[in-house]
């Protein structure tokens, strides 16, 4: 079985996610910049989009395009990306935004400033905001991945 463009497009994002979300848990800070985080996730979104579009017709469950070890890993990516991206929002983990100014470090709710921080916590706090980006974009590439598997190609 053989992979196809959309489907080693996406790979690539699960593997650059990962990347990101490792290094986050090694450094305790982001790897990328803010800006970054809605990249991947875009990126993410238009290949699924692209393989609605491309992949018509009916499901083939026979013959699939994807090797066992390819469902493995769109499986653990669309699940790991989905607690990802779901655990900071339901612990309220990063509830506020977070701001870097005049070398000081806040948290801010609905514009009040809640609380002072410090660097190590200011970075943790963007280490989590980017995992949850991070997690929205691979379970999106993970989902890409299985979907294009099980589509019939025109």
């Amino acid at each position: 079985m053989k992979l196809v463009p959309l489907q080693w497009a996406s790979l690539v994002v699960i593997f650059i996610d990962a990347v990101v979300v490792v290094s986050g848990f090694v450094t305790g800070g982001p790897l990328l910049p803010r800006s970054a985080n809605v990249v991947l996730t875009v990126i993410s979104l238009a290949l699924l989009a692209t393989t609605v579009v491309l992949t018509r017709g009916g499901y083939n469950f026979e013959k699939p395009t994807l090797p066992v070890w390819a469902v493995v890993v769109a499986v653990i990516a669309f699940f790991g990306g989905a607690f990802l991206f779901a655990f900071p929002l339901l612990t309220d983990t990063t509830a506020g935004s977070f701001e870097h100014s005049d070398g000081k470090y806040r948290e801010s709710k609905d514009g009040v400033v809640v609380r002072e921080l410090d660097a190590e916590q200011y970075e943790a706090a963007m280490a989590a905001n980017q995992r949850g980006w991070a997690g929205l974009a691979v379970a999106f590439a993970g989902g890409t991945l299985l979907y294009a598997g099980i589509r019939h190609r025109r």
